[in-house]
């Protein structure tokens, strides 16, 4: 009996190890302690992160190696559920916007110096909104904020058609009701972005409900050609993979962060458009 024991635990031990901790090739592995990552920005030649809902109001610095470097607590900041980092060259915003089901009237985007002292806070609510009862397929989420210009924009993840709207407003402290600027026919769940104002490049990540990743590209985005914007859609060959996070270097390169879901890590990953495949 006790040798059953042993080979049975053995079975089980070698079977966990072949089935965990897997990455996909060219990924870099991150500190389980941003096993969460949903936003990422630039930060000294390194990258920043945050843990999404539950996590600690704070960012978190590593390398392009992957290597955990500092954590940079946000005093007053708290995290209900922060989805999204954008930046300029003056301060941090945090999206705190997730709001999977609709019912949050606290939705905030913190505005957070470059030494991380937080300087003020913005509410937005969502114009159209009138209810706030639960409910699961809702147009009212959002994981995405991009600095653009003098505005932060906010593009949806609308689990109820799998189009994502468009929001924009300023970067000042205050309380703001957004209206609609314009909606994209993306067929996907839209989790991250960044735009770069000297390529005039937008980026979004996406997936589907059966966990296909995808990225999405536009040329010469701008607010007032939003009739023209082509939305180019690649899908990522990344497995396993829970992406909510993309940033755009000064050099043009584009990188992603997966979350770490289960016995999954957390990864880092350079995109090379070149090796993509566009899709419909």
């Amino acid at each position: 009996m006790r040798l059953r024991f042993l080979f049975a635990s053995f079975l089980l031990v070698t079977l966990s190890a072949c089935t965990t901790n897997k990455l996909p090739e060219g990924a870099i592995e991150l500190s389980i302690k941003i096993d969460e990552t949903s936003g990422l920005a630039s930060f000294e030649n390194n990258f920043l992160t945050l843990n999404d809902s539950g996590g600690k109001p704070a960012l978190y610095s590593f390398n392009a190696k992957g290597n955990l470097l500092e954590t940079h607590k946000i005093d007053g900041a708290i995290n209900r559920d922060w989805e999204d980092i954008a930046q300029d060259s003056t301060h941090f915003y945090i999206a705190d916007t997730g709001n999977n089901y609709a019912t949050r009237e606290d939705l905030t985007v913190y505005i957070v110096t470059k030494d991380f002292k937080l300087k003020d806070s913005i509410k937005i609510s969502y114009a159209s909104q009138t209810n706030f009862k639960k409910k699961k397929k809702n147009k009212y989420d959002a994981e995405t904020l991009i600095a653009y210009g003098d505005s932060l924009l906010i593009f949806s993840k609308n689990r109820k058609s799998q189009k994502t709207q468009l929001y924009a407003f300023p970067k000042e402290g205050g309380q703001f009701s957004l209206e609609k600027l314009h909606t994209f026919d993306v067929n996907a769940l839209i989790t991250g972005g960044d735009y770069d104002s000297n390529s005039k490049q937008l980026v979004l990540t996406a997936y589907l409900p059966d966990y296909t990743q995808y990225i999405f590209k536009a040329e010469n985005f701008q607010l007032d050609e939003l009739e023209d914007i082509v939305l180019e859609r690649y899908q990522l060959p990344l497995k396993p993979a829970q992406i909510e996070a993309v940033k755009i270097l000064d050099n043009g390169s584009v990188w992603i962060t997966s979350e770490g879901e289960g016995s999954n890590l957390p990864y880092l990953y350079k995109v090379d458009f070149s090796n993509l495949t566009l899709t419909n």
